[in-house]
């Protein structure tokens, strides 16, 4: 596994769930002296079968199948495959082929914590570049308001609520602000950051106006002062 411990601490918890008990973890095979492969978990089941088990945190592969099959063949025991899927129509014969029980687990048992990193970066950037490049001195009256109304609702139909306007109609105005990122993956609670962002740069711009004007007033008065 590239991807750590992680993913087959989940697969060895599905496991003992489903009745299996965990003999080994990351259990080397040595052949003549020399270490030849690394099995991921060794398990036996109810009937005190013992499986070889190759655990994949993404889908499995020609090679992965041939692996778990090689290794079990090492051990004198079953091959167990455990991932999210087959790679392709290859992948899936062969395993039938070579009679592999295998288990098929939805993506959120193996999401690792590789996994929550690399969302978690995506997200920060996101919202970096949308911070950092943001535009706002061409937003109109009727988008600070679209601003506002997402940044104080806890949901799209409320946001829409605010404004009177339906969810698709709303939709439409966020999609021709050009500044949201908008995705199936992305809540309304990220929506709702991104306008906070936002609005937090607009208040800022207004602040420096602010101090601007105060400098501006504060030299003029010098200069009257001076002349």
């Amino acid at each position: 596994m590239k991807r750590g411990l992680s993913a087959e601490d989940v697969a060895a918890s599905i496991l003992e769930n489903l009745g299996y008990s965990i003999l080994e973890k990351r259990k080397p095979v040595v052949v003549g002296g020399i270490k030849v492969a690394e099995i991921d978990l060794v398990a036996k089941d109810s009937d005190g079968n013992v499986f070889v088990v190759e655990v994949k945190s993404g889908k499995a592969s020609v090679t992965d199948v041939r692996q778990v099959y090689s290794n079990s063949k090492l051990l004198e025991a079953k091959p167990l495959l455990i991932c999210k899927g087959f790679a392709d129509s290859s992948a899936i014969s062969l395993a039938s082929e070579l009679a592999i029980r295998y288990l098929l687990m939805p993506e959120y048992y193996l999401f690792t914590l590789e996994d929550f990193k690399d969302v978690a970066k995506e997200i920060v950037y996101d919202l970096l570049t949308l911070y950092l490049s943001l535009d706002i001195d061409n937003l109109t009256a009727e988008d600070v308001k679209v601003v506002e109304a997402i940044s104080n609702s806890n949901s799209f139909s409320e946001a829409a609520g605010k404004l009177n306007i339906s969810d698709e109609e709303l939709g439409k105005h966020i999609s021709n602000l050009g500044f949201f990122k908008l995705g199936e993956k992305h809540a309304f609670s990220h929506l709702k950051l991104q306008a906070l962002l936002v609005k937090n740069r607009r208040n800022q711009k207004k602040q420096l106006e602010n101090i601007e004007k105060k400098i501006d007033a504060l030299e003029k008065g010098i200069g009257d002062l001076k002349s």
